[in-house]
C-alpha cells in the first residue's frame, strides 16, 4: 500500500528501527548511550513527521544543488496505478476505489488511535490526582540536597517535590510542570543515596525524557497495528534509564558503581507496577528482571566509543530510512474532467518536474500507426457533416489540457480517423500523461 501515507511512514520508521536492532551488536561497544538513544529518537521521527509529502521538493532541491546527479535519474518515470485517482471538476470530485478504500483504513486507524490517546490520558490524570491528594511536604534533608544538585546541574526550571505513600520509588511525572515523587521511606536513607536518586530524576528532566516517552506513546497509538512500535517503546524506555545511569557514575569508582546498582535493585524489589509507568520515569521504573541486569552490566562495560563511526552509522540509517519514503506516491489529483472511467485499468505516468519543454502539433492532434501527425484542431466541423466517415486510418488520438496550476495532462485515446474529412472516432482511453509543471 505505497499510496497509504500512513503505511508508508511505519515502513520507514521500522526500516530505522531494524537497522538499530540488526547493528546493535556492534553500537554497544562503539556507540555512547547518547547516539543510540539519539537513533531511537530519529525512529520516533520517521514514524511520526510525513517525510513522504516533501518528496517532490527533496527532488527538486536535488536538481538545483546536483545537477550531474539529476542528469543521471531526471528520465526515471514514476508509474502510477490508475485506481488512485482524484479528480476535481466545478460540478463535482471523483474518488477512485483504491482512494476510498484507503481513507476508510485512515479512519479506522484514526479512530482506534484517538480511543488508545483518550484512555491513557485518563488513567495518567487519575493517578496523578491519588499521588497529589495524598502528598506530604518532604523533610529538610531531602529538600536540601534537592535543590543543592538541582543548582549544581543548571536547571532553573520549577520542579515541585513532593513525598506520597502511594509511590514506591523516586519517580518524575509532567512535562511542563514537572514534579518528583518520593516515596515515604520507612527507615533512615544516607545522603549518598539521596544524591543518586535526585540526580537520575534530574538528568531524566534535564533531558526531557518524559517528552520522549509521550511521543513513544503517540507512535504507539498512532501505529499500533505495527509489532515495531511496541518493541521500540520498550527500547527507548530502556535505553533513557541507562543513559541516566551513566550520567550519575559517570567519573565514579567501582565501589560507586556497586553502590548505585544496589540501589537500583533494592528500589525494584519494593515498587509496586501498575499502568501509572506509561506516564512517569524512575529509577526502577521496570517490570522485568532481565532490563535490570541489562543495566547493571551496561554500567560495567568498558568504554571503547569512536568518534567518526556513530556519524556515518547514523547518516547511512537516515539515508535508508529516507529512501523508504520515496516509496510514497500520493494520489494524483486532475483538476479537469477527463471522462474516463476509475474503473478501467489505466496507466498513468507523471513525468517528474524539469522535463525539458517540447512542442505538440496542437492541443488536440491525432497520430497514425506509421508516425503522421494530423493538427483537429482547426478542422471545421461542416465539413465533417457531409463526410460519410470511413474511419480507415488507426492510430493514437492525444487531447493536451491545461489545469489552473499550471501543470497539465495529455489524454491518449486509441482511435480511428476518416481519410476523406479529418474526423475522428475515439476508443478507449490508453495512457495519460500528468506535468506537474507544463512543459508545452
Amino acid at each position: 500500500m505505497r499510496q497509504n501515507i500512513l503505511f508508508n511512514m511505519s515502513l520507514s520508521g521500522n526500516m530505522v528501527f531494524i537497522l538499530y536492532i540488526l547493528t546493535y551488536p556492534l553500537t554497544k561497544r562503539f556507540f555512547s548511550l547518547e547516539w543510540r538513544y539519539r537513533i531511537l529518537k530519529i525512529a520516533t521521527a520517521f514514524y511520526l513527521i510525513p517525510i513522504s509529502l516533501f518528496k517532490y521538493f527533496i527532488l527538486n532541491v536535488l536538481r538545483r544543488c546536483f545537477p550531474l546527479l539529476w542528469d543521471k535519474i531526471s528520465h526515471i518515470i514514476v508509474n502510477m496505478d490508475s485506481k488512485y485517482t482524484i479528480i476535481v471538476s466545478q460540478d463535482f470530485m471523483k474518488l477512485s476505489s483504491k482512494v476510498s478504500y484507503m481513507l476508510v483504513v485512515l479512519l479506522i486507524i484514526a479512530i482506534v488511535a484517538f480511543a488508545i490517546i483518550r484512555e491513557r490520558i485518563i488513567q495518567y490524570w487519575k493517578w496523578k490526582k491519588v499521588c497529589i491528594v495524598g502528598s506530604e511536604k518532604p523533610t529538610n534533608l531531602e529538600q536540601k540536597i534537592f535543590y543543592n544538585i538541582k543548582k549544581e546541574m543548571g536547571i532553573k526550571k520549577k520542579i515541585e517535590l513532593i513525598c506520597s505513600k502511594y509511590c514506591n520509588s523516586p519517580m518524575t511525572s509532567g512535562i511542563l510542570s514537572s514534579i518528583l515523587i518520593l516515596p515515604k521511606w520507612d527507615e533512615d536513607i544516607d545522603e549518598n543515596k539521596y544524591e543518586y536518586m535526585f540526580r537520575h530524576e534530574l538528568v531524566h528532566i534535564k533531558h526531557h525524557d518524559l517528552l520522549i516517552k509521550y511521543i513513544g506513546l503517540l507512535v504507539l497509538a498512532v501505529h499500533w497495528y505495527n509489532p515495531f512500535v511496541y518493541i521500540m517503546f520498550h527500547e527507548i524506555s530502556v535505553t533513557s534509564e541507562m543513559y541516566c545511569d551513566s550520567f550519575v557514575i559517570g567519573g565514579k569508582g567501582e565501589e560507586e558503581r556497586r553502590k548505585y546498582g544496589e540501589l537500583i535493585l533494592k528500589l525494584a524489589v519494593h515498587k509496586e507496577f501498575t499502568n501509572k509507568e506509561q506516564f512517569i520515569i524512575g529509577m526502577a521504573n521496570s517490570r522485568s528482571k532481565w532490563i535490570y541486569k541489562r543495566r547493571i552490566l551496561e554500567m560495567k562495560r568498558v568504554k571503547k566509543y569512536k568518534a567518526v563511526l556513530p556519524v556515518v552509522m547514523t547518516i547511512f540509517i537516515c539515508m535508508v530510512g529516507g529512501i523508504t519514503t520515496f516509496a510514497y506516491d500520493s494520489p494524483q489529483t486532475i483538476y479537469n474532467d477527463t471522462g474516463y472511467d476509475l474503473g478501467t485499468d489505466i496507466n498513468f505516468v507523471v513525468e517528474p518536474e524539469g522535463t525539458n519543454r517540447a512542442e505538440l502539433p496542437s492541443d488536440y492532434f491525432f497520430v497514425d500507426d506509421n508516425g503522421k501527425t494530423y493538427d483537429l484542431s482547426k478542422i471545421e466541423e461542416n465539413s465533417r457533416i457531409l463526410c460519410s466517415h470511413d474511419f480507415s486510418i488507426h492510430g493514437t488520438l492525444n487531447d493536451h489540457k491545461k489545469d489552473r496550476n499550471g501543470g497539465c495532462v495529455i489524454n491518449s485515446y486509441e482511435a480511428w480517423h476518416c481519410s476523406i474529412c479529418s474526423a475522428a472516432k475515439t476508443g478507449e482511453l490508453k495512457s495519460t500523461l500528468i506535468y506537474k509543471s507544463c512543459p508545452h
